[in-house]
């Protein structure tokens, strides 16, 4: 497009020749321009056009990328919830049938403790009975009766 720019307007700011020497002072004067050309040609308007329907698109296209990767997250996250719930509850099922088979066992253990002691005590009472036999028998026979 054209445009007016007024005659004290650079379009570049002088340069120094060197860090130790300023650019001449003062700058421009005047910075004004304006545009003549304030109709647009219709390949400038559709390429402005679809320019800001790509930008656009390019947008949604990032919010619903952000939108889907948010959902995936949420999704990933209410799964390893329930994944720990119910490997809660498989451990503490696990857990409890440890203790019952526990107690099942430690009445087992308690009932051989009591058939080992009550056959201890009946061998003692056995023992018992033949020195009590022995040293109440008449001394016929040579060897006790309960070795022959």
């Amino acid at each position: 497009m054209k445009f007016f720019m007024c005659v004290n307007y650079e379009e570049d700011p002088p340069v120094a020749p060197s860090t130790y020497i300023s650019p001449p002072f003062p700058p421009p004067l005047c910075m004004y321009y304006r545009w003549i050309d304030t109709e647009m040609r219709d390949w400038a308007v559709t390429k402005i056009c679809e320019r800001g329907r790509r930008a656009w698109a390019s947008l949604d296209l990032k919010e619903r990328r952000a939108k889907a990767e948010a959902e995936e997250k949420a999704e990933e996250k209410r799964e390893r919830e329930e994944y720990c719930v119910e490997q809660r509850a498989m451990i503490d099922e696990m857990l409890k049938q440890s203790r019952e088979e526990e107690l099942r066992l430690a009445e087992v253990y308690r009932q051989r403790q009591e058939a080992r002691d009550a056959e201890r005590e009946r061998k003692k009472e056995r023992a018992r009975a033949a020195k009590a036999a022995e040293e109440a028998g008449d001394g016929k026979e040579k060897y006790p009766r309960w070795t022959q």
